[in-house]
């Protein structure tokens, strides 16, 4: 645990943010919350764990403007128990006056936890990217789900998206504000540096876990496509990332004759992504199943294009087809090919959609969590207020 910060003042109302643990854009978002809120709340960064079976981030860096806890110090979120960490989250929580927790509502533990606070009249935020079309939806199940949700008192959502879904389960009557899924602009670019790379040779680049709901597959099949057109000027693929499909998708690249021009970059920290993505000519995300995909606002915030599949829920804020990027069929490796055939062809028209993205990049900040902690902290802001409607509008917008 780290000390709590100077600036803490014991007599201010606490807002408690809890994740199973911190990625470097989790520990982004709180210290934007805890600037905003200074010297009007205390903010109290609890982690449940310090480790996670489902992903390998990089080890949490000290906080400056809030406080930070650890319930479960060296251990695996997976592998503490359900009452264990409900008690821990219960007591730990007691005296904060607004808790956001980004722990999934599907685990039964923070079900308990929404209605232990609501009986008890305090506040509870869900924090969440789950929209209607991540799969297959039961209405039965969706109906049950809606009754258990009803002990939280609002909810912090990524997109429109992620809105209509939150309303669809009950939450029209309650507070429902955009910007969870954001990360420091500033903190990203400065990783990246200052990296100078001819147009001609920026390649394509997908960031992220190599496993089935990224559709590399069919990303290879379509830059396949893309590369035998282009002959000797296709632009190279870069993947970064490792998963359980990499062997496979090796395998593959062979086959479809694109070995050669296709670079498995592995698992790498936050700087080296940084410094992939500012080299791209786009970034390249054709999940079938993607609740947002924070990598695109990693490359908003470089003025990387992207092309993106409709799945891609940070579509709906950060990509505008021919104008920041391009949507196209995830099923489809012609549309795949058409669509980097496009992004290739003219550095000029390149360039205006690099300086379209960057123009998008106050929507990809963790201000916008700031403004939505904000709002639900005090909700007669009027700054807030404003805040979180332009964020709207400009979604909204074409």
């Amino acid at each position: 645990m780290s000390a709590p910060p100077a600036s803490q003042n014991t007599d201010l109302p606490q807002v408690a943010i809890l994740f199973t643990h911190f990625a470097p854009y989790h520990i982004d978002r709180i210290e934007a919350a805890a600037r905003r809120l200074a010297g009007r709340a205390r903010v109290l960064a609890v982690e449940a764990a310090d480790a996670s079976d489902e992903y390998a981030w990089e080890p949490a860096r000290a906080f400056i403007h809030a406080k930070h806890l650890v319930l479960f110090p060296g251990r695996v979120y997976e592998q503490v128990g359900r009452f264990e960490r409900l008690q821990a989250y219960a007591e730990t929580l007691r005296g904060a006056e607004l808790v956001l927790t980004g722990i999934p509502y599907s685990e039964p533990d923070i079900v308990a936890l929404a209605w232990r606070r609501r009986a008890r009249g305090r506040r509870i935020v869900a924090m969440t990217d789950s929209k209607f079309d991540d799969k297959p939806r039961n209405l039965l199940r969706e109906q049950v789900k809606a009754r258990l949700l009803a002990g939280f008192s609002g909810a912090m959502v990524a997109g429109l998206r992620q809105r209509a879904y939150l309303e669809f389960l009950g939450f029209a009557d309650k507070p429902l504000v955009p910007g969870y899924d954001t990360l420091s602009v500033e903190r990203v670019r400065a990783l990246a540096g200052d990296i100078k790379i001819a147009w001609a040779e920026r390649p394509f680049v997908f960031v992220g876990r190599l496993v089935g709901k990224k559709n590399l597959p069919t990303l290879l099949a379509g830059y396949a496509r893309y590369a035998e057109q282009a002959g000797g000027k296709a632009r190279r693929l870069v993947l970064v990332g490792d998963g359980e499909q990499r062997a496979e998708l090796e395998a593959l690249a062979g086959q479809l004759g694109i070995a050669g021009t296709v670079d498995f970059a592995g698992l790498q920290v936050s700087r080296i992504v940084a410094q992939h993505l500012v080299q791209a000519l786009a970034l390249c995300l054709v999940s079938t199943e993607e609740q947002w995909g924070l990598v695109v606002n990693e490359a908003v915030a470089l003025g990387i294009p992207a092309i993106v599949s409709p799945a891609v829920g940070a579509r709906d804020a950060l990509v505008r087809g021919g104008v920041t990027g391009h949507v196209v069929e995830p099923q489809s490796p012609e549309s795949i090919a058409r669509a980097m055939t496009v992004m290739a062809a003219d550095e000029g028209q390149w360039q205006a959609m690099s300086q379209g993205v960057t123009q998008r990049a106050w929507l990809a900040d963790a201000e916008r969590f700031a403004d939505a902690t904000e709002l639900l902290f005090d909700p007669e802001n009027p700054d807030a207020a404003r805040d979180i409607q332009r964020f709207w509008d400009a979604c909204e917008a074409g």
